[in-house]
């Protein structure tokens, strides 16, 4: 056993918090495993021959190479206790249906302000309960955004989220009449045809399958054998699909709705998705984007799985979703990459937090809506002016001139 291995020990207002290292772990390292954010702390250095604390730099350092360093003290730069949230110490709450082996769980955190703590439950949740809470959350927002008797135009994919939301919707038949939609023109969503025709059919409900020249007339693309995969890689690589399905998704509910005589919309967004697009917006200068309903044009549209966390979303129907993931493409977009990350750090880390903030976002879109105006060169509604190169790519990969009209 290494003797001459200095401590590490985190320094706050409340006290001081040793925290467990080794020798051959870097400063880095030990922070990261205990929780604790490197720019939060600065690192001060227990001469071991004597003498004052001494500032150094030491985060790429392995204890056992710092010399003559008898402990490291991390000085936290607020008077605020890091721990306090710290995941450690749940109780396990278990589910109130038989434990199976497709069972999920989630993390909820209870906060006392006159206690000052943070209480951490490890719930435990059956299939069953998945489908309940997610059925609840639904049921709340579709009951405020839709009139009863709407008819309402439904995209899926045949994965947990369009399963979900599927089996959330179903439970209305009294306030809604649903329209099922899929489209095609990309392997994972072609994937998914079968699935969803499965899902629909279980459900009662006739399934609208657009194909890929449907879709592409969407955009006003020319008959060919260009896939809109190929398409769009060769204007915009290294960029995500995922952008320009998301519109492809919405044009084709949009035509459904016109084609049935509704407005109404709906899409899978979980609560990760509406804080990803919104952490996008706001780092970027962008107002919070409206939630759970948004009227774009002649349509609103609507996000029912708002406030649901995708964790529980794929508990309900765990085989669905499986099938949807071994589906799936990479995505390369930094963008998408980072925001996503910041949102499950969030989410990890402060478990209920996420909800507060989009509920929070939600208000804050609410006071300053997002306006769309039908951009006639595009032929589809846009929220803010789109600069000329990338408008030129955008028509380009459309088989368009952008002197065109």
């Amino acid at each position: 056993m290494q003797t001459d291995v200095p401590t590490v020990s985190v320094v706050t207002a409340h006290g001081r918090q040793p925290l467990a290292s080794q020798g051959d772990e870097r400063l880095i390292d030990v922070l990261n495993r205990h929780g604790v954010p490197w720019s939060a702390v600065s690192v001060y250095r227990v001469p071991r021959s004597g003498g004052e604390p001494q500032l150094c730099s030491a985060l790429d350092a392995k204890l056992s190479d710092l010399d003559d360093t008898s402990e490291l003290l991390l000085y936290f730069n607020r008077n605020v206790n890091p721990f306090l949230f710290s995941l450690a110490g749940w109780k396990t709450v278990d589910s109130a249906e038989p434990s199976g082996p497709d069972a999920t769980e989630y993390v909820y955190q209870r906060l006392d302000n006159t206690r000052g703590s943070a209480d951490v439950y490890l719930k435990k949740l059956s299939p069953p309960e998945c489908r309940s809470a997610i059925s609840a959350r639904v049921a709340d927002t579709v009951r405020e955004a839709l009139p009863a008797g709407s008819h309402l135009v439904i995209g899926v994919s045949g994965g947990g989220d369009s399963n979900s939301l599927l089996y959330a919707l179903s439970q209305l038949r009294d306030h809604v009449t649903l329209h099922p939609v899929i489209i095609k023109g990309l392997a994972e969503w072609d994937h998914g045809v079968p699935r969803a025709q499965e899902l629909c059919t279980s459900y009662g409900l006739p399934l609208r399958i657009m194909e890929e020249g449907e879709v592409q007339a969407l955009l006003g693309i020319p008959a060919d054998s260009t896939s809109l995969i190929d398409r769009f890689e060769r204007e915009f690589p290294g960029d995500d699909f995922e952008f320009l399905g998301t519109l492809l998704i919405r044009l084709a509910l949009a035509q459904h709705a016109r084609d049935v005589g509704t407005r109404y919309i709906c899409t899978g967004l979980n609560l990760e998705d509406v804080l990803c697009e919104n952490m996008f917006r706001i780092s970027t200068g962008l107002p919070p984007a409206p939630v759970p309903v948004r009227e774009i044009g002649d349509v609103t549209l609507v996000l029912p799985l708002w406030l649901c966390p995708k964790r529980i979303i794929d508990g309900c129907f765990p085989k669905y979703s499986l099938a949807n993931y071994q589906a799936r493409y990479p995505c390369f977009s930094l963008g998408r990459n980072l925001y996503y990350s910041i949102v499950y750090q969030l989410q990890s880390q402060f478990p209920g937090f996420p909800e507060q903030l989009a509920q929070g976002m939600s208000k804050l879109a609410a006071q300053a809506p997002a306006t769309y105006a039908f951009d006639e060169q595009l032929g589809f509604h846009i929220e803010r002016f789109v600069p000329l190169p990338m408008r030129t790519k955008f028509l380009r990969m459309l088989g368009r001139d952008a002197t065109s009209p």
